[in-house]
């Protein structure tokens, strides 16, 4: 076997690169691969890496060029996506090889951060010096579509009179939306930042980025972006300006799961989320706390990230692990949460009431129509 070339795509290696995505993932899904490059005019062929072996494209992934709030800074992170290998050339260690050859370029590239949304088990990224950001979600059940007066629990507290929920309409809402999403989302940690353009993306429309409903009075003040599943409503975005606007949404929503029978909703949201809290209270549901481990990070210039983000701890973490602290970075645990974990690696706690005071808690998020 001829030595692998790992280097960035040429332009003239598309269609082998779509062929090769759809024989790896999805022999339906050309018009979509070929969208994530024609359709974001941030793409360059740099973002694209490849190992070429024996004349052929044998594995691949994607940098996606994007920002997020980390606290609440922003940073440029490198998204990964599509990572693919050939059936025939799996267990060579071609993925690695690649994944390593990412990092370079992406710290050559100036990005803060990379970040992916593992498919497979996550110790195959932590050894090449990845580290996992739980987040957490919630799963609100109900036994039935009634509540013990035998009403609909969609019925159960009327929405606010004035307030009208509507299907989505992109010439009357996008606007508005894409204000209201920045304004929910300014500073809220882990969310992706949302230039107006972003919205128009191929890869934006085809990960349902568009809303399923708004609620409006005299303008526009929420949205709600869900998708009925096997398994119930999984809610992939939610943004409102008040309580009143938030309980027409839910109420909205739970008129349509008790239309299809749907008893259960679900989602990658904090529990402490104002949405998840009139959901459980207007359907009388049980709430199970869940999590993802999925998302993990690697700190391209970890010291960077310090200074940009916590300026007044740069002097005094050296010490903190670096898969605890971009925990910290991002607010997923405090400095008191971590304590025993710290404790128990044998990390002295003299500086430890000035990092609580530095590393608040942030309950991060990470909408999931922004997945790469």
């Amino acid at each position: 076997m001829s030595e692998p070339q790992i280097r960035p795509i040429r332009e003239t290696e598309l269609d082998e690169l779509i062929d090769l995505l759809c024989l790896v993932h999805n022999p339906e899904g050309a018009e979509r691969y070929r969208g994530y490059i024609e359709g974001d005019p941030t793409w360059h062929p740099e973002q694209t890496l490849v190992v070429s072996c024996e004349g052929r494209l044998v594995s691949a992934l994607r940098i996606w060029d994007r920002q997020i709030h980390l606290g609440s800074t922003p940073v440029r992170i490198g998204g990964i996506g599509g990572v693919t290998t050939h059936p025939e050339y799996r267990r060579r260690g071609l993925a690695s090889q690649l994944m390593t050859y990412a990092e370079e370029v992406m710290r050559s590239g100036g990005y803060e951060l990379g970040l992916l949304f593992t498919e497979i088990p996550a110790r195959f990224y932590r050894r090449l010096g990845w580290h996992c950001v739980p987040m957490a979600g919630f799963r609100a059940t109900w036994d039935e579509a009634t509540n013990d007066d035998g009403c609909s629990v969609a019925t159960n507290a009327a929405p606010h009179a004035a307030l009208a929920v509507e299907s989505f309409d992109e010439s009357r809402d996008l606007e508005e939306v894409a204000a209201l999403y920045q304004r929910c989302n300014d500073g809220q940690s882990g969310t992706m930042l949302r230039p107006r353009p972003y919205w128009d993306y191929t890869p934006s429309r085809v990960r349902d980025v568009l809303p399923t409903v708004v609620v409006r009075s005299d303008h526009l003040r929420g949205y709600l972006n869900w998708n009925e599943r096997s398994d119930g409503m999984r809610i992939a975005d939610v943004a409102s300006r008040d309580r009143a606007s938030t309980e027409a949404l839910v109420h909205h929503l739970l008129a349509e799961c008790d239309r299809v029978g749907v008893t259960r909703v679900y989602g990658e949201i904090p529990q402490t989320h104002p949405f998840v809290d009139t959901l459980l209270s207007a359907a009388d549901a049980d709430l199970e706390l869940a999590g993802d481990a999925s998302m993990m990070g690697l700190p391209l210039d970890l010291a960077g990230l310090v200074e940009k983000v916590a300026p007044a701890a740069a002097s005094s973490v050296q010490k903190i692990p670096a898969d605890l602290l971009l925990r910290l970075l991002f607010g997923e645990s405090s400095m008191r949460d971590l304590r025993p974990v710290l404790e128990s690696r044998g990390i002295g706690a003299e500086d430890q009431q000035q990092w609580e005071d530095l590393f608040p808690r942030r309950e991060p998020l990470f909408w999931a129509p922004d997945h790469f």
